[in-house]
């Protein structure tokens, strides 16, 4: 399980595969013709998340299903990177880990960064990626996919893809072309329609160089408040984190989870190591 200190343990380190060894039977060999009923099942069935991670709401028990059902109900989320003494001793950084965690401090995703060393180097803050974030049981429960983009003016606006198991598209995060202040469009992967709206600090331009290390994005739709963002300074851990607080207790798990994307996207775009 997912202790709530590390990351680290998102590795298979307590589970030890011992290879079978072969047996030493023959092969059965079959003389006559087979006929093939049904074909064999290609996805296996998840491993369903331990009972302590259900929550009660009211009169119910919510025990979830899939890996980012989790997220259902919860009033914030927050997340936290994890640091290598390797990026300090390196020009090169290093794939970035990052812990999820719950208001009461329990480690809901373990999220880890898949990149190039090339790509790391030359882009820096800006390159594709892929954020896999494993669910207490070591389950793939979302995917985040990041190309490489240089801007909304000058090429492609920059996005973020938000991917759960076996490849389905749950919906996109996209930069909108604004000179005022940053602003993003959370788009459902199947109808491609906007679903939310992220805005940052007024009259601090599209350019990352423009918002101070602690700020604040708002994430509304038809008018009306959904949820926010925050980047601060916490003093407890010595470090920076990124908050999401869900005010609207009506959304659903699908909904906090392309929010939880679109604040992976603005960490790398406002909050990493700049060039």
């Amino acid at each position: 399980m997912l202790q709530n200190d590390a990351v680290r343990t998102l590795q298979y380190d307590s589970e030890i595969r011992v290879a079978q060894q072969p047996s030493p039977s023959e092969p059965r060999v079959y003389d006559s013709h087979i006929s093939i009923t049904s074909q064999p099942r290609q996805e296996a069935p998840r491993i369903p998340l331990p009972v302590p991670i259900a929550t009660v709401t009211g009169s119910r028990t919510f025990i979830p299903l899939s890996g980012y059902d989790c997220l259902a109900d919860l009033p914030s989320v927050h997340i936290e990177q994890t640091f290598e003494l390797n990026e300090a001793l390196t020009a090169v950084s290093s794939e970035n880990r990052y812990v999820v965690r719950s208001p009461l401090g329990d480690a809901i995703f373990a999220a880890s960064e898949s990149s190039t060393e090339k790509n790391r180097l030359v882009w820096g803050a800006g390159r594709p990626f892929q954020m896999h974030l494993l669910d207490k049981t070591h389950q793939e429960a979302l995917v985040f996919r990041k190309k490489l983009a240089l801007g909304s003016l000058c090429c492609q606006p920059k996005s973020l893809e938000i991917w759960i198991p076996p490849g389905n598209v749950l919906g996109r995060v996209v930069q909108s072309p604004t000179l005022t202040q940053p602003e993003f469009f959370i788009e459902d992967g199947n109808t491609g329609q906007p679903v939310f709206c992220v805005e940052g600090p007024a009259n601090s331009g599209f350019c990352c160089f423009c918002l101070p290390r602690e700020c604040y994005f708002k994430i509304h739709s038809g008018g009306n408040m959904r949820a926010s963002i925050d980047h601060k300074w916490v003093t407890s851990k010595s470090q920076y984190t990124t908050n999401i607080y869900f005010s609207d207790v009506k959304l659903t798990a699908k909904e906090r989870a392309l929010i939880l994307g679109s604040a992976f996207l603005l960490e790398y775009l406002y909050f990493q190591t700049r060039f």
